[in-house]
């Protein structure tokens, strides 16, 4: 008997929903909850929460992501509006932000420590020693000496999320970056300065860009949720040219001939006429005939079909098409074409069944056409209040010549149908019938492309099964026919050195690799990297991502988690969550196989951070894939714990012990500044939110609390705990509790404490005595939480709402907006300064910002700051510094907020800087009496950023090449963290 099911299984479902881009964060919640509720939390469950964590306080007022498109453009809308009132404030009053790092890993303890996630990396092919690397939201980074020295080229952009890179072939200095948001960004000065080239898709991420060697304006991209498409105009506009797969993983050339294209969704998918057949929106047949082959799916017939004329390519095969399985997208299934010619009374007959109409699927069709480029059209409907049929039969109309029929489902979140006993039969008897046999080796999980130019007729694909290894393919003529070669239940994407577990990433890490002058030489990845010799049919472990694993197995260290494999000049280039390694010799195994290239890359990712109240200063954090890390009072950074580190603090009483937290709530705590670690027990055994909150009493010794879905304190640095609330969201019995996000502890007075729960806030003024009070009068998620230092009835809080930050000056009972003039990005982090006139900053998505008593408006804080997502907010007193956790470029001090730092222009420490000639057609000379490094930024008048230029020195004349901007007014802005100043330009 044959059944297909015309969707995706409800494994895949969340993962769809995310990648597509277009679904409410808590719709996205519950398909993953119901999800995780029927497999366990074993496989993909982390991926889930990292993404739901940062999802959850970057989404708006009604749930949803906003597009990097729509961040560009409120980038643009303040700067335009910042340079339309130019002032000369010093750079105290806008923050004199220095990087702390950290730029390196330093193994104190613990493992599967590195500087950061590198998701992408492009290396000119005639010169390895040019590479650019793309960090997951640390953006894009350059290199001239293979590695040894880096330089940030995109800190001004919009955007710093980086999922795909390229290198134009015939131009090294163009450079193409693609992003979480299918915006594409290009630069034609080797990344100096970069302009949003074009969006693709708005919330989805760019997976891959290819570049036609022969033709560069010819380009391919590969699009998560989406699927493949093409541009020839240098990527200025894009036409979909396969949307028969579910998402665009990989897109590759056949070596020496690109007219031949290569895709994978979850299907395989073959060009030979480089698109140039496929049009805008086409049918999914007519796709399917004219262009691609599929390999994912076949059903063959094992009886003999009657005079069909069966369409170009499809052959004797039932297609199986997804054109989606969203929000009334439809989803077909699609017989092989039929030649009617002397056939009389043709029906259709087929069983049905299904049990998910009311959580699903909307309704089923039969469709019909009568030529390839006909219209289809309805022969039958069935809604949800049918449940099943059997052998149900349909007249189908008398047709001489050829003849389509399809299924036809529209589905919401990929329960889909299924169809049993499909046949097409008449006067001259069957036509097609059931009783088939499916003769696809490819199973239905992500794949991804290997190819090498030593025998271009060789194609690899690497599946993936759900997060697991799926299967490994291999065919010797361009990719008609696969065999898929033998590793029995090896499991090549798992932790284990031997392929033994059943845990993996995919295909968030997934990679393979061929090298170019042996095709039988191909590099795989998934936790771990392996390596095979044989052209597949065997693998060997290459590297641990447990570095005393690793040399007990005289093989290599590798960060876990690996994102992407390049070779490029007898190298192997790996990127992976913590960082860019590199195989010198990929031939020759041994504990020194891979060098670590990333020593530069100030990129980690900061969930959050501690400051101690000394000085020097120590710093503690907790990162994404990178652990938990410790700047101590040598300058020093340490790493201290690995995995995921979350939530961390110095003690106030005691700076040698720090605190930290990792998924979870799980808690650890050290007495020697990271040297050793001890793990605390969490409090019932409980287990809290991915960043569970974790904070000090400022006024009692050995204080210290946290909260899952209830508050809890030790009183002896974590040895016991007691509960000080009661249950904030009481739920039944045996489902998963709904845990704190947040929780603050008044530093003035300890009794008064807050928690918040999405958008829930409840508050205690008596230590937890009795029942805390929920506390209401704002609107959304609270996204932080800050009490004064010295008034513990003062408190902002940030807001996913519309109104982003509110304030309260007594103790939550009424609050205030403060949006003023704030731009349309989210308040992630907030804390107050206790100068008198109760400062208070505030850290976004985009910006940085600050507000006194003495302010009317919030002021741009940002001065040499990064566009990075700020996390965390801390203040130093002993040393009046302000630290920023963020989430892509590490650690950040600046001064505090000085008014008295308000000057004059003829004061400022720019003012004998000379701008000649302005008006200007061609060049602008700038020069200042100054060896201090600058940057510099152009700006039109739009606010749109046209000229960036990092590390400049004007003691000498600087020449600023204008003659390609269009004439009028534009905007010079030249800082370093001592000052900003901005001038007019105008160009004639």
């Amino acid at each position: 008997m044959f059944s297909a099911t015309i969707s995706f299984s409800w494994s895949q479902d969340y993962k769809n929903m995310i990648e597509k881009g277009t679904f409410k964060v808590q719709d996205v919640q519950s398909a993953a909850e119901k999800h995780f509720e029927t497999v366990g939390k074993g496989k993909g469950y982390k991926q889930f929460k990292r993404w739901e964590y940062n999802a959850l306080r970057n989404s708006d007022s009604g749930g949803y992501l906003k597009p990097d498109s729509y961040y560009l453009d409120e980038l643009e809308r303040v700067n335009q509006e910042r340079n339309n009132n130019i002032t000369n404030a010093r750079a105290t009053t806008q923050g004199t932000w220095e990087e702390m790092g950290p730029t390196y890993w330093n193994a104190a303890s613990g493992t599967n420590l590195g500087v950061g996630r590198v998701t992408s990396v492009a290396i000119e092919s005639s010169n390895s020693n040019h590479v650019i690397i793309g960090a997951a939201s640390g953006g894009v980074w350059r290199t001239t000496d293979a590695g040894v020295n880096w330089t940030v080229l995109t800190d001004n952009i919009s955007s710093l999320n980086v999922t795909s890179l390229a290198i134009n072939p015939t131009d090294n200095t163009n450079y193409f970056w693609g992003s979480t948001g299918g915006v594409i960004y290009s630069s034609e000065d080797s990344g100096a300065t970069w302009n949003v080239l074009s969006t693709i898709t708005n919330g989805t991420s760019v997976n891959k860009i290819i570049i036609d060697p022969t033709n560069d304006s010819k380009m391919y991209a590969s699009v998560s949720g989406t699927g493949v498409f093409k541009s020839t105009d240098s990527g200025v506009t894009w036409v979909k040219i396969n949307d028969a797969s579910v998402s665009g993983y990989d897109v590759e050339f056949k070596p020496g001939d690109s007219s031949v294209i290569y895709a994978t969704g979850d299907g395989f998918y073959v060009s030979t006429v480089g698109g140039q057949t496929f049009v805008t929106d086409p049918d999914p047949l007519d796709v399917f005939t004219q262009e691609f082959v599929s390999s994912n799916v076949k059903w063959k017939s094992s009886l003999s079909n009657h005079n069909n004329s069966v369409s170009p390519k499809t052959g004797n095969n039932l297609s199986y098409f997804y054109s989606g399985n969203y929000n009334n997208d439809e989803t077909r299934l699609v017989l092989p074409a039929f030649n009617f010619s002397g056939v009389t009374n043709p029906k259709l007959k087929f069983s049905y069944t299904n049990a998910t109409w009311d959580r699903d699927t909307d309704e089923l069709k039969v469709i019909y056409k009568t030529s390839l480029n006909g219209t289809w059209q309805t022969l039958a409907a069935y809604t949800s209040s049918h449940t099943s049929w059997v052998d149900v039969i349909l007249d189908l109309p008398n047709q001489s010549s050829d003849y389509y029929v399809a299924f036809l489902a529209k589905s919401k979140y990929g329960f889909g149908i299924t169809l049993d006993d499909v046949s097409v039969y008449g006067s001259v008897g069957n036509l097609f019938e059931t009783g088939f046999e499916s003769t696809s080796v490819f199973g239905s999980g992500a794949k991804l492309v290997g190819v090498s130019p030593d025998n271009s007729n060789i194609v690899y694909v690497l599946e993936a099964q759900g997060v697991v290894f799926g299967g490994f393919y291999k065919y010797t003529d361009s990719g008609a026919s696969f065999t898929k070669l033998n590793h029995g239940t090896k499991n090549y994407f798992g932790y284990s050195s031997y392929g033994t577990d059943n845990l993996g990433q995919a295909p968030r890490d997934m990679a393979i690799a061929v090298i170019p002058s042996d095709v039988s030489e191909v590099h795989i990845g998934g936790i771990n990297t392996w390596r095979s010799v044989n052209g597949g049919t065997n693998f060997s472990v290459t590297s641990q991502w447990r570095p005393n694993s690793a040399s007990s197995l005289n093989i290599g260290y590798c960060h876990a988690d690996i994102d992407i494999m390049e070779y490029v000049d007898g190298k192997l280039y790996v990127g992976t969550d913590g960082g860019l390694y590199v195989a010198d010799n990929p031939q020759t195994l041994n504990s020194n196989y891979y060098r670590d290239l990333s020593t530069g890359l100030g990129i980690r990712q900061f969930y959050k951070i501690g400051v101690s109240q000394t000085s020097p200063e120590i710093v503690v954090g907790g990162s994404q894939d990178n652990g938990l890390s410790a700047f101590d009072n040598s300058g020093t950074w340490k790493d201290w714990f690995g995995g995921d580190g979350m939530e961390a603090f110095v003690d106030k009483n005691d700076p040698n012990i720090l605190y930290g937290a990792w998924q979870n709530g799980s808690l650890v705590k050290s007495l020697d500044q990271g040297n050793s670690v001890t793990a605390i027990g969490t409090p019932d055994g409980k287990a809290g939110n991915w960043v569970t909150p974790f904070e000090q009493d400022d006024s009692a010794f050995n204080a210290i609390y946290t909260a899952y879905d209830k508050v809890y304190k030790s009183t002896n640095g974590g040895s016991s705990w007691s509960s000080v609330s009661q249950v904030f969201y009481p739920i039944a019995s045996g489902a998963n509790p709904i845990n704190a996000d947040y929780l603050k502890i008044a530093p003035s007075n300890s009794d008064v404490m807050l928690a918040s729960l999405r958008n829930l806030l409840f508050k205690t003024d008596d230590g937890g005595a009795t029942n805390w009070v929920e506390l209401n009068g704002f609107d959304g998620f609270v996204t932080s939480i800050a009490i004064h230092p010295t008034n513990p009835n003062k408190i902002a809080i940030g807001s996913n709402g519309d109104q982003k930050v509110y304030i309260s000056n007594d103790g939550g009972t009424t609050w205030t907006s403060y949006l003023k003039n704030l731009p349309d990005f989210n308040a992630l982090a907030l804390v107050w300064q206790n100068n008198g006139d109760n400062g208070l900053y505030v850290g976004m998505n985009y910006g940085f910002y600050y507000i006194d008593d003495t302010l009317t408006d919030w002021q741009l804080f940002s001065n040499n700051l990064p566009n990075v997502q700020i996390n965390e907010l801390e203040i130093n007193t002993s040393n009046n510094k302000l630290y920023a956790g963020t989430y892509g470029r590490g650690v950040w001090k600046s001064d505090l907020y000085d008014a008295a730092g308000l000057s004059l222009e003829d004061n400022s420490y720019f003012s004998n800087m000379l701008i000649l000639p302005n008006p200007a057609s061609s060049f602008v000379n700038l020069k200042w009496d100054n060896k201090d490094d600058v940057t510099l930024k152009l700006y039109n008048s739009l606010g749109k950023l046209m000229h960036y230029h990092k590390s400049v020195k004007l003691d000498t004349y600087h020449k600023l090449d204008v003659s390609k901007f269009s004439p009028g007014i534009y905007f010079l802005s030249v800082n370093n963290k001592n000052d900003q100043i901005t001038k007019k330009i105008i160009i004639d």
